[in-house]
C-alpha cells in the first residue's frame, strides 16, 4: 500500500471560537493566502521548506517521488524534477472545497503572478502550467497544478510505446 502523502486520512478537529476571534483568524488566513506563502511551480526544495517547514512525509506513488507538507490547514503535495517543483497539489486538511479566492490566488502564484485562463469548469491553462480541481479519493477536493514539462515527460514514453504497437498497420 502506498504511503499516505496527502494527509487525506487525517481527521479534522473542530475548534469553537467566539465570533470576533473567528473573524480575526479568518482574516489572518485570507491575508496569508494573498501573500506569497505557498510554494510554487519551479521552486526548489529549500524554498518549499522555507515556506512550509520540514517535509512531513516522503515516498513514491506510481513511480513518482512525492513530498508532503502541512501549513495553515492545508495539505501540500509536491513532486520535484531536476531539483524544482513541477507538480503541486493543494487540499484542505478537512477535505472541503477551496474558495474561489483561494483557487485564484494559488493559480496566479503558480503562473508567475498572472491569472490562468479557465478553459472548462475546473480546468485552467497558464503560460507553462495547467491546473485541474477535482474531488478524488475519499471525497477530498484537490487543486492539481502541473508544469508543462511534467505532462511532456508523462506523455512521451506512452507515444513511443504506441508507435511500436502501430508498426505494420
Amino acid at each position: 500500500m502506498p504511503p499516505n502523502l496527502s494527509g487525506i486520512s487525517g481527521y479534522w478537529e473542530t475548534i469553537f471560537m467566539a465570533p470576533k476571534a473567528n473573524l480575526f483568524v479568518s482574516g489572518l488566513l485570507l491575508l496569508g493566502l494573498t501573500a506569497p506563502s505557498f510554494a510554487r511551480i519551479g521552486e526548489t526544495m529549500d524554498e518549499a521548506v522555507k515556506r512550509y517547514g520540514e517535509v512531513i512525509r516522503h515516498g513514491n506513488i506510481h513511480g513518482e517521488e512525492l513530498y508532503s507538507f502541512k501549513k495553515s490547514g492545508f495539505n501540500i503535495l509536491a513532486h520535484f524534477h531536476a531539483g524544482k517543483i513541477d507538480r503541486i497539489m493543494y487540499s484542505r486538511e478537512s477535505g472541503s472545497k477551496l474558495t474561489d479566492e483561494e483557487i485564484d490566488t494559488l493559480l496566479k502564484a503558480n503562473n508567475k503572478g498572472h491569472p490562468m485562463n479557465e478553459d472548462l469548469p475546473y480546468i485552467w491553462v497558464g503560460k507553462d502550467v495547467a491546473a485541474t480541481y477535482s474531488i478524488w479519493p475519499r471525497d477530498v477536493w484537490h487543486l492539481d497544478i502541473k508544469a508543462r514539462a511534467f505532462g511532456h515527460r508523462r506523455i512521451l514514453p506512452k507515444k513511443a510505446t504506441e508507435k511500436v504497437k502501430l508498426e505494420g498497420f
